[in-house]
């Protein structure tokens, strides 16, 4: 019974040390984590000079290794934190993994680049291959040991959420979705009056984890942000459309007065012309190897429903241009005789089954890609929408022209991460989210990322 409480003890200890790794709050732990990453990559390159030698490295081609040590081990801890590779919160493995790639790469740029400077031409080169090979797998394997330890002993973390109803009920079906990945614990939600009480359990309880939900003013969030803050609490904020476009704001100083500056939420003329390029190499490339799988979706359309293949319908793109986007049909032809202009909810009755096949697999789509050849699409961007609603939503969602800074595309945030069924001022948030984060690498990310959305069949 002893021996049984005093290995509870340790573990208990041992859990306390894991979580406070995990949160970070822990200074002298983290130190010991970054010396070991750091030994790891030491230990890369010791490796490769012993695979390189069989064994034994001869002295004039370690010297320069040693030599360059010093700079090598700064360029890593640079490059570790830039990359964040030391941030575990909330972080997963892919996550970790996308990190320690981007370090590895850097790190062996730098590391050649260095032993060039310090003349370490005897530095070989099978080294310098071998070496980031090694960091890749010592790295990974350390750090998903580490979170491995951080999902089993870190424990769940107890959440507080304050907003308005609608707001707060999607963010807690999300929340409890995810919560036996996340560790999530929703045990309190109030609503936005209620302040006494919430103010008082995130400035005397427990709670780790803070979510700001719409509803709230801004002398409110300001209030409970510097709250979290003074107590050590983590903060999840669900932003409104000014607050995404201060993302990435620049700083500027007039004389002694700081100012925040907001570019244009919109794409420079070079950002333009790289994008229009990558659009029609991309396709050009695609729709040769798409052309047989296309012919035979028409026929399954022709075949499954009467009707044509294809439809086509206005839209609107940058600058509120008029195009008509073509796609293959999913719904039944006369499907708004009776109705006229609605967005289509998820699980439309007017869908036909093979519509329904097409639509879950963002098959319906692929016709687009004429659109982007002519010009009037690009592969990413904002969902196209129809004249219609483009109208009444400018007049009722404040921001809304704003996505139109942009070509409407196939794919983007709102198409990966909306939904069909998602609301046009949340589908907005996403649009305006990748006007400001865009980069053509963006573009690539969110491509893959749609495959990998159809693959897992999370829409």
């Amino acid at each position: 019974m002893g021996e049984s409480k005093g290995f509870c003890g340790i573990s208990g200890k041992f859990s306390k040390i894991v979580k406070r790794i995990a949160t970070e709050r822990n200074n002298g732990i983290k130190l010991l984590v970054i010396l070991i990453d750091l030994a790891l990559v030491v230990s890369s390159y010791i490796i490769a000079f012993l695979a390189r030698f069989s064994g034994s490295p001869p002295e004039q081609n370690t010297a320069p290794f040693y030599t360059a040590l010093p700079f090598m081990a700064l360029s890593f801890l640079i490059y570790a934190d830039i990359f964040g590779l030391l941030k575990f919160y909330r972080k997963s493995r892919r996550q970790i993994l996308a990190s320690i790639v981007k370090l590895v790469i850097m790190q062996a740029l730098t590391t050649t680049s260095i032993a060039y400077f310090t003349q370490g031409f005897s530095f070989p080169r099978s080294v310098l291959l071998i070496a980031p090979a090694v960091q890749i797998a010592l790295l990974t394997a350390w750090n998903v040991f580490m979170l491995t330890l951080r999902d089993r002993f870190s424990g769940v973390t107890d959440a507080l959420i304050v907003g308005g109803a609608r707001n707060v009920k999607t963010v807690t079906d999300k929340l409890s979705n995810m919560a036996s990945v996340g560790r999530i614990n929703v045990k309190y939600i109030f609503a936005p009056e209620e302040k006494e009480k919430y103010m008082d359990l995130i400035d005397k309880s427990a709670i780790g984890e803070v979510f700001l939900c719409d509803g709230l003013s801004e002398d409110l969030k300001i209030e409970i942000l510097l709250l979290c803050m003074n107590r050590g609490k983590v903060v999840y904020l669900v932003p409104e459309v000014f607050e995404i476009a201060l993302l990435h704001a620049g700083v500027i100083h007039f004389d002694d007065t700081p100012l925040i500056l907001l570019d244009r939420l919109s794409l420079s003329f070079e950002q333009r012309l790289f994008k229009r390029i990558f659009d029609v190499t991309a396709t050009l490339i695609a729709l040769p190897l798409l052309l047989p799988f296309l012919l035979a979706v028409a026929a399954g359309v022709k075949l499954t429903s009467p009707g044509k293949a294809f439809y086509s319908q206005e839209r609107v793109t940058a600058g509120g241009r008029i195009y008509r986007i073509y796609k293959f049909r999913t719904m039944r032809e006369d499907a708004e005789l009776l109705t006229g202009p609605v967005l289509s909810p998820e699980n439309d009755e007017r869908v036909t089954p093979f519509g329904a096949f097409l639509r879950r697999y963002h098959i319906d789509e692929l016709p687009q890609l004429i659109n982007v050849i002519k010009g009037e699409m690009s592969l990413v961007g904002p969902r196209s929408e129809r004249p219609f609603f483009v109208e009444r939503f400018s007049r009722d969602i404040e921001g809304y022209a704003i996505r139109s800074n942009v070509k409407a595309g196939l794919t983007g945030y709102a198409q990966i991460f909306g939904g069909y069924g998602a609301e046009a001022e949340l589908k907005l948030k996403y649009d305006i989210l990748y006007i400001r984060d865009y980069s053509l690498l963006l573009d690539i990310k969110l491509i893959f990322q749609t495959f990998r959305s159809i693959i897992y069949k999370r829409r």
